[in-house]
């Protein structure tokens, strides 16, 4: 029998995988405490002297990025030696949740530990789907901001603008599919023809992938809005006039793109159907795989997606942040996946007592399956147990080391009148209320409403007005799903202490809108997660509301 030969970045990572608490003392003192115990945060908190896990926990306070801003505030006008010994070779740009931005330091002892989880990620894939590697694969194609340099000379940028810059030497798929000057398109509707009409063109890509399937959703919208015009440009070659990039992108365009007539008509072939769209296991018939986050909390966005990707394969991508990774997924069409043990150091305290002064902390081998825990985590790149603000549930074990799945943000609740309301409860009331009066939705956020009784309103931005749009049945379906889901909103709404919730349509193209102004105030494209309940009680002011529904 022929014996099949593993990667040897798979079986290490399974290797480590049998001992969890071997191996997270293991990258504690070789990865976070050894290298730091000189810089002015190791001296500080004692790190010579740490041997053990509780030596650490007794040692070193637990942080929010607020309380390293001052220390991160003097590494970028030049300090070293700060937080790290090592030299911080750049800052990762992401949202904080106050209005300043957070700048999160990056090392090159983070960037390789990034990078061998994404080692293993990848050879996972291409091992469970081996067809994959003769096409090509699409990788994270959204906007990705600027790169700007701090008063001390250091580099900073979102992290997916660090990883393009790198893609050469870290690419996956041999052949891009999109050239790197589309980054160039500061337009968001021109960037996104501009990539439609470029992937459209193609038909070997075997992989779809980005962070966050809004992104999908957004390119497929796109490409259905403006079908007509994006064949004719196959058809003829180059690009609508009216597109807004670049001379030398045009120029590029015109020159590669020259006119593919056939593949113009197999694409109007594909609409000559019932239902006359582009769809796109159709459009790419190579396409083997999509991956994405697959969070509960995106599941809006995923059933968007079951006409064009259904009858494939979907994978979550790895649960991360700019501060670093959590999980590795190791199988398909699930949430999360395996606790990086080897990649950082964990701490994880119990969601019901994340509010208390004191609470029991708990190491990776010590969290129990099925229960919500908010993370620490502790990085080689000078963040000590710190919060980085994600709800997880542990969904398992594979060989002892816990499998996680990112549920949403700690302190993404809202309260009116002490019903507690989660991100979680809300995503899944609206998705099963909108599949119960089939309406779909491209976009939906809750907030609090004051008059003439607190209430919630959700805005609603439905895929099209006017067709098959049952608003007022939403308004009720979300009612009673949110009783289910919540028990204290049951019980608040019977006692008429909280007032019925209110459906208010937006116009279609709200949520792009949104998202390009988010982008126009710096933030980078795959950093935009959806947001499904907000306490901004003004968060309607930026809308233009057509419809409202209250419940009956």
């Amino acid at each position: 029998m022929c014996r099949v030969s593993v990667p040897k970045v798979i079986s290490s990572f399974y290797e480590g995988l049998k001992d969890p608490k071997a191996a997270q003392l293991d990258c504690l003192l070789r990865k976070v405490i050894s290298p730091n115990i000189d810089s002015e945060y190791g001296r500080a908190h004692g790190f010579a002297s740490i041997k053990t896990a509780q030596d650490y926990q007794r040692a070193v306070p637990r942080v929010e990025y607020e309380d390293l801003r001052p220390a991160i505030v003097r590494m970028m006008e030049g300090e070293t030696g700060v937080l790290v010994s090592e030299p911080v070779r750049r800052y990762f740009i992401t949202s904080g949740s106050t209005a300043k931005p957070k700048y999160i330091p990056v090392t090159g002892s983070l960037i390789r530990d990034k990078a061998r989880a994404f080692s293993v990620f990848w050879a996972l894939t291409f091992q469970q789907h081996p067809k994959t590697k003769k096409g090509r694969i699409l990788t994270n194609f959204a906007d990705s901001g600027s790169t700007f340099n701090t008063a001390g000379g250091t580099p900073c940028s979102s992290e997916s603008a660090f990883w393009k810059m790198w893609e050469a030497s870290l690419r996956v798929d041999k052949k891009p599919s999109l050239p790197a000057s589309i980054s160039e398109i500061s337009d968001t509707d021109s960037r996104h023809y501009t990539i439609a009409r470029l992937l459209l063109e193609q038909v070997d890509i075997s992989i779809i992938m980005t962070l966050n399937p809004s992104t999908i959703v957004l390119l497929l919208n796109k490409i259905n809005a403006c079908k007509d015009e994006l064949i004719n440009d196959i058809q003829n070659g180059g690009l609508l006039e009216s597109v807004n990039v670049p001379a030398n992108l045009r120029e590029e365009i015109e020159t590669t793109f020259t006119g593919n007539p056939g593949r113009a008509d197999a694409l109007r072939n594909i609409m000559r159907s019932q239902d006359p769209q582009l769809i796109a296991t159709e459009i790419w018939p190579e396409l083997e795989l999509a991956v994405c986050w697959r969070s509960e909390m995106l599941s809006p966005y995923h059933r968007l997606l079951e006409p064009h990707l259904s009858s494939i394969p979907g994978r979550d991508y790895i649960t991360m942040a700019s501060e670093g990774i959590l999980a590795i997924p190791i199988e398909d069409n699930v949430s999360g996946g395996v606790l990086a043990t080897n990649t950082h150091f964990y701490e994880f305290i119990a969601l019901d007592q994340f509010d208390k002064s004191n609470p029991d902390v708990l190491l990776a081998h010590e969290i129990v399956v099925g229960d919500l825990y908010v993370v620490l985590l502790s990085t080689s790149s000078g963040l000590y147990r710190y919060n980085i603000g994600d709800v997880v549930r542990v969904t398992g074990k594979r060989d002892g080391t816990p499998t996680i799945e990112f549920l949403y943000r700690v302190g993404a609740t809202c309260s009116l009148t002490g019903e507690k309301l989660t991100e979680q409860q809300v995503t899944i009331a609206f998705d099963a209320a909108s599949t119960k009066v089939s309406l779909k939705a491209s976009w939906f956020v809750l907030f609090p409403g004051h008059e003439p009784l607190p209430h919630y309103v959700i805005l609603v931005e439905p895929t099209q007005i006017g067709e098959n749009n049952n608003f007022q049945s939403l308004a009720n379906e979300v009612d009673k799903q949110l009783s289910v889901c919540n028990t204290e909103y049951e019980s608040k709404r019977k006692s008429q202490r909280l007032g019925a919730p209110e459906i208010w349509v937006v116009e279609v193209g709200s949520y792009s809108k949104w998202r390009q102004d988010k982008i126009n105030d710096g933030a980078s494209d795959d950093q935009i997660k959806p947001i499904h309940l907000t306490r901004d009680v003004k968060f309607a002011d930026r809308f233009t509301v057509v419809e409202r529904y209250d419940a009956c």
